[in-house]
């Protein structure tokens, strides 16, 4: 029998050697710009790590940068403020030889879970129609316009998971 254990913690308080292992995997998604990883990760609101049988088989991150937040929100034509979205979700990679097994699932389900259900965002490429599947499961939805990657010849979305409001809380309207 294989043992799994999803750990999730913030990523100043990730060990050195957590960080690297985490960046190994990640650095596997050629999309994944190299310079500055290792200080975006260590900056993250929370890292992500799947284990199976002591293997870092995923990862996960919701990554904290405001510069870009602001970004997004400009490029898809919309406010993204920081009040209501706690950061961006990313570095989302399985091991090869381990995926279409759920195990994204668990990571994205255990960053929902320590974001407290605070609002979360991502982008994602149009073409990109799994990982447009994957953030549906998830409870995000697709808003504002597209925008050119800078990355491919493609158009990137903005999906966005909002935190529930109590029926209550609609004294700032």
């Amino acid at each position: 029998m294989t043992a799994t254990e999803l750990v999730v913690k913030a990523g100043k308080d990730a060990t050195p050697e957590e960080r690297e292992k985490f960046r190994e995997l990640v650095l596997r998604d050629p999309q994944v710009t190299p310079n500055g990883l290792s200080g975006r990760i260590a900056k993250a609101h929370l890292l992500a790590f799947l284990y199976k049988d002591g293997e870092l088989i995923a990862t996960g991150a919701v990554k904290c940068n405001p510069h870009h937040q602001a970004h997004v929100a400009e490029d898809a034509g919309i406010p993204l403020p920081q009040a209501h979205y706690l950061g961006e979700i990313g570095y989302l990679h399985t091991a090869d030889g381990h995926r279409r097994q759920g195990y994204g699932d668990r990571v994205m389900e255990g960053l929902i879970q320590a974001s407290e259900d605070a609002g979360l965002f991502a982008t994602i490429q149009l073409k990109n129609e799994p990982s447009r599947q994957f953030l549906a499961r998830h409870g995000f939805i697709r808003i504002g316009k597209s925008w050119p990657s800078n990355q491919v010849d493609d158009d990137v979305n903005l999906y966005i998971r909002q935190v529930p409001r109590a029926a209550n809380d609609s004294s700032d309207e």
